[in-house]
């Protein structure tokens, strides 16, 4: 695409939207929020108010049809997307869908099909908010066999919500594919006041997810709704020649700490020079929507962070494995077929 305005129409602009997106997409030279589809015509006319969208749709099927629109933010929930998004390609539009891809796996296999079909245009599913600062220097510390082999990998985190499919999306980055799973959870018929600092109470619920790796490793997703900030979110990755243990953006403790063969304690590894500009610039997210819309005017070949329609498909498959299960009390082998 050769022009320099790239015209923007968003379905579905909620919170997140609000607080995340909108004003990212609105720091881009040469874009243009030309409409905005929201549940209600009262929601849509604030958001237009609050960020400048010049019309406001009442039937989302009338902004992806204009063609004056050249991409399409899809921030509805899951179950709209399927039929959003492939409206939205047959209309020639470029896509960004919020997380998760879709409502089931059968939905997005549709979905990656009609990217595959539709290959001229850019699809890309906004990541996790998970990992993203520490994911070059992550990646580039396991290319260059800090660690040696993988052998184990184990993944804290402690959020009111579940949240797997975000984790998953990091560690099948950093890790490679998942051959099998295995999950285990405890809902307590309690609720608990938890140590976040956060007001009211939440449901007491335990989750272990072990799985299996590719490269013959194992990984071990461990979730508690009952933790706080003294319980630091980390991966901690064991290998045949040395340990890394990253921790979570936000924390007492951040950044990525390591030990080699023969040192006996973590010491803190520095960001290399030429990831420390972009790390501070980062904070804890990666630029996303400048990452879009460069791929649709350039060509830009968007960051590994920011997941491609069929990495959409794995992390539905492996929540599909992962309820399955939970359900039947055995492993559930990987790709289902």
């Amino acid at each position: 695409m050769s022009q320099e305005t790239v015209r923007l129409g968003y379905i579905g602009a909620g919170r997140f939207s609000r607080s995340r997106l909108l004003p990212s997409f609105k720091k881009i030279p040469g874009v243009e929020l030309l409409a905005v589809s929201n549940s209600s015509e009262e929601s849509g006319q604030r958001v237009a108010q609050e960020f400048g969208f010049q019309r406001v749709y009442t039937d989302w099927r009338e902004l992806v049809n204009a063609p004056d629109i050249d991409a399409v933010v899809i921030g509805t929930h899951p179950p709209l997307h399927q039929d959003m998004c492939l409206q939205a390609l047959d209309a020639e539009k470029h896509v960004l869908v919020l997380n998760a891809i879709a409502a089931t796996l059968e939905e997005s296999k549709d979905m990656h099909q009609k990217a595959r079909d539709k290959s001229n245009l850019v699809t890309l599913v906004y990541p996790g908010q998970f990992y993203l600062r520490e994911d070059a220097q992550m990646c580039s510390l396991l290319e260059e066999g800090y660690v040696g082999q993988v052998l184990h990998v184990a993944d804290y985190w402690y959020t009111r919500f579940f949240s797997l499919g975000s984790q998953f999306e990091v560690a099948r980055r950093w890790f490679g594919e998942h051959t099998r799973v295995f999950g285990y959870r405890k809902n307590f018929d309690i609720e608990v006041q938890a140590i976040d600092q956060r007001p009211g109470p939440v449901r007491a619920d335990t989750n272990v997810v072990v799985g299996e790796l590719e490269s013959g490793g194992t990984v071990t997703y461990l979730h508690s709704t009952m933790a706080g900030p003294i319980n630091l979110a980390r991966f901690e990755v064991y290998g045949s020649e040395g340990t890394l243990v990253c921790y979570s953006y936000g924390q007492a403790c951040e950044g990525v700490y390591g030990a080699q063969a023969g040192e006996t304690e973590l010491r803190p590894i520095p960001v290399p020079p030429h990831m420390q500009d972009a790390w501070a610039y980062l904070n804890a997210s990666i630029p996303v929507e400048a990452d879009f819309i460069a791929a649709i005017r350039e060509g830009k070949f968007p960051s590994p962070a920011i997941p491609r329609f069929w990495d959409g498909v794995k992390l539905m498959e492996f929540a599909q494995a992962w309820r399955s299960s939970i359900d039947r009390g055995s492993w559930i082998d990987l790709p289902i077929p």
